[in-house]
């Protein structure tokens, strides 16, 4: 992880990467801060993958502003990555008080498939600035903030701890490299298996493609499974090009 982490820094610098935000001292005060979800990732009956959810860190980004740092990270079995290796990175800044994103950053590596991509949410002056790097060709894109938004991967924590209760339906503004917004569809109740343990979950499903993480792709389906009891994403299942890819909740850290 160490090196992990030294790696990401050395190519966020070479990025001209704009988050440089403050670790605040009083961490444990924020209740999200330090969760770990780990995951075992399925193609059918094989295991093909892990991934983790974590709340890394919480910085200042301006004065009376706190956000949490939320890092995600997928790789592929050592088997599978003589198919097909994937090794996907992506953070997020979410508010504390669940109000708006700060920006992102994703480092997407899955096959011959290479792409990399930043955008920082400047509030104060109502602007977004980004870098998306495509198939060797760089774009760096600008534009105007009119209200709050929220980058990909925080939407799911906003979806999840922002109501009492899950909503049939909800839509959260988005910022990519444009504005959109990100349709939830809760489709109930069921029950998910998880080893030995059968769990009571809200199906929901984000609506509208786009490259990023926790979003379907257009003609394919993403479900995210969360836990009626205390709001943990169980399950994600998401079509491929054949089947359909399952992240299972394996362990919890605190």
């Amino acid at each position: 992880m160490i090196r992990l982490l030294f790696s990401l820094s050395i190519f966020l610098n070479s990025l001209n990467f704009p988050f440089n935000f403050k670790s605040v001292e009083n961490k444990k005060n924020y209740p999200l801060y330090g969760v770990r979800y780990i995951y075992d990732i399925y193609w059918g009956l094989v295991k093909v993958g892990n991934a983790s959810i974590e709340i890394k860190d919480v910085v200042e980004i301006s004065k009376n502003r706190y956000a949490y740092v939320i890092y995600s990270v997928a790789t592929s079995t050592s088997f599978i990555d003589r198919i097909f290796k994937v090794k996907d990175i992506n953070i997020g800044y979410l508010d504390v008080n669940m109000e708006r994103s700060y920006g992102y950053f994703k480092d997407i590596k899955e096959g011959k498939y290479l792409f990399t991509e930043y955008n920082y949410f400047d509030y104060e002056n109502s602007t977004y600035t980004g870098k998306k790097i495509k198939n060797d060709k760089e774009t760096i894109y600008t534009g105007n903030l009119d209200g709050d938004y929220f980058d990909v991967l925080s939407s799911l924590f906003l979806y999840s701890q922002s109501s009492k209760e899950i909503l049939p339906k909800k839509e959260i503004k988005v910022l990519t490299t444009k504005k959109w917004e990100l349709e939830v569809i809760n489709h109930g109740i069921v029950t998910v298996k998880l080893e030995d343990k059968k769990i009571k979950a809200y199906k929901v499903e984000p609506k509208v493609g786009d490259e990023g993480i926790f979003i379907s792709k257009k003609g394919k389906s993403l479900y995210v499974y969360i836990s009626k009891d205390d709001r943990t994403p169980v399950m994600l299942e998401a079509e491929v090009f054949l089947g359909s890819v399952v992240a299972k909740l394996v362990k919890i850290e605190r």
